[in-house]
């Protein structure tokens, strides 16, 4: 039976073999825009979409295998070439694109496909650009071993389509549009004080959301200065971090319960205790923080000066880096933003 029918088989697959693919290209695919702007700094991406239908020889809608359609890039429609000269085409969606995450084959029909039977196929790319300038963004594919493309170099009039994407350069911002504000943590132990320093980018009053930082120190919670028996005004302990954007809360210890009297005679006040605390951290929303911690008391590590620059970037919302600096003043107890 099986010698039969296979027979058959191959003929109803053969009756039904893809023979044509038309493309469109959109940002989304229910969305009517043919143009979008981006800021030009590698990181800010801006969603394509690229819809696969394919025919039979009848001109009958049929499915296009997943090893056709995982043949679909992206091209610059003048040349037809790959996305290149600092143009980049993702199928990851990274953290600067200002849309929902979306599935690859997810997609709204438009009014003029929602009147098909069946709806096309969709590849999602992520598009972004390392510099400033215009390109006019096409697809192409390979069916058969012949490449397909829609900047209309075809034959055919309906492999015509494309989006236009702008880059623009990067804004960047005075130091006197970040906010720097200081809150005191409370219910330290005597001795000892816990600040957050909070930084947000407010240019003319309006927020634009910070939300990553990255340093020479590492990827961690960093803990940028640190100084003990600093001989300070009420200070003689002081450390600084600043804290990971996912994190909620971070631990953190100091010196405390130190001897009064010896701190009368000593001006290091040393002390074998110390403290844990957790710290509440990033309750603000589209904010940075920083943390600060003081004690009067010393540990019994060796001394070391917290004066200093600690100079890191900062990432806003569209994926532009910003450079700045925190400068510690231990005498006044203090964290100074400047720039990098």
């Amino acid at each position: 039976m099986n010698e039969v029918n296979e027979p058959v088989a191959e003929q109803s697959s053969f009756s039904r073999a893809l023979d044509s693919i038309d493309l469109k290209v959109k940002f989304d695919s229910g969305a009517s825009a043919r143009s979008k702007v981006l800021f030009g700094n590698g990181r800010m991406q801006v969603k394509v979409q690229v819809l696969v239908s394919g025919y039979d020889e009848s001109g009958d809608y049929i499915s296009v295998p997943a090893d056709v359609l995982n043949t679909v890039e992206l091209i610059h429609y003048n040349t037809g070439k790959t996305l290149r000269d600092g143009w980049n085409a993702s199928t990851e969606q990274g953290r600067f694109t200002l849309e929902a995450p979306v599935s690859a084959d997810s997609m709204d029909a438009s009014d003029d496909e929602s009147e098909q039977q069946v709806q096309p196929q969709v590849r999602t790319f992520w598009v972004s650009s390392a510099g400033v300038g215009t390109s006019q963004v096409a697809a192409r594919i390979s069916l058969n071993g012949t490449i397909i493309r829609s900047n209309g170099t075809g034959l055919s009039g309906r492999h015509d389509s494309s989006v236009t994407l702008e880059a623009q350069l990067p804004v960047t911002y005075s130091v006197d549009q970040f906010r720097w504000t200081s809150t005191r943590r409370g219910n330290e132990e005597p001795g000892n004080r816990i600040r957050n320093y909070y930084l947000g980018l407010y240019p003319q009053g309006q927020q634009i959301k910070l939300v990553d930082w990255s340093s020479s120190y590492g990827t961690d919670n960093v803990e940028f200065v640190r100084g003990n028996k600093l001989y300070a005004t009420k200070t003689n302990y002081l450390s600084g971090f600043l804290v990971r954007p996912d994190k909620r809360e971070m631990s953190l210890s100091l010196p405390y319960d130190g001897d009064p009297i010896a701190y009368t005679f000593f001006p290091d006040a040393i002390t074998t205790k110390t403290k844990h605390y957790v710290v509440r951290v990033n309750d603000r929303d589209g904010e940075l923080t920083v943390v600060q911690a003081l004690s009067e008391y010393s540990d019994l590590s060796r001394k070391s000066i917290a004066d200093g620059t600690f100079n890191f970037s900062i990432y806003d919302q569209y994926g532009t880096e910003h450079k700045l600096a925190i400068r510690t003043d231990a005498e006044e107890r203090s964290f100074t933003l400047g720039r990098g």
